[in-house]
């Protein structure tokens, strides 16, 4: 598959012989370094992956392009060779960045926070039936609402945490868990 391509790209040179284009060489960069983010993956911590395959994709798409545009404008790149090379990069910088910020995340394995079934919190103020207030969970302060119908919890009340909508903790006073319990 890699000889049709690689000669593909070398008949669009419309030169006799072989010459390595640009379209070679980027194809060439995309190639190594996406077979390096394949080799070091394991030993790059998460927030650092697939940073270096992205530059690989985007310089194969560079190459890509090139190769195309060497076709439909009909031109030799022996007439051009690396002239304005620096825009070469310009455009392939700019093709990892756009990869990267909208392609990366894609490949991220994120953890979802999950709040275990009842665990405790403290109330900060007082808390009326279907109302929200403030509570103490894990050291820090979060918005409740208070689940019971039935009375208002105290500040400084243990609560016990039901579940999590958005930012938001649902709560049960600690009486109605040892009622049913």
């Amino acid at each position: 598959m890699y000889s049709i391509l690689i000669w593909s790209l070398a008949s669009a040179t419309n030169q006799p012989g072989f010459a390595f284009t640009p379209p070679m060489l980027w194809l060439l960069i995309g190639v190594v370094l996406s077979a390096i983010e394949l080799l070091i993956i394991k030993t790059q911590p998460q927030k650092y992956r697939f940073y270096v395959l992205m530059m690989g994709a985007s310089a194969l798409i560079e190459s890509f392009i090139l190769w195309r545009g060497s076709i439909a404008f009909q031109f030799s790149w022996a007439n051009i060779m690396y002239e304005d090379f620096d825009w070469q990069i310009f455009y392939w910088m700019g093709i990892a960045l756009a990869l990267s910020i909208w392609i990366r995340p894609i490949f991220i394995v994120r953890k979802k926070f999950v709040i275990p079934e009842a665990t405790e919190a403290t109330t900060i103020s007082e808390i009326f039936p279907g109302e929200t207030g403030m509570v103490i969970y894990e050291g820090a302060s979060w918005k409740a609402r208070n689940e019971d119908s039935q009375g208002a919890i105290a500040p400084r009340q243990k609560v016990y945490v039901l579940r999590r909508e958005g930012n938001t903790l649902i709560v049960v006073p600690d009486r109605l868990i040892h009622i049913n319990s």
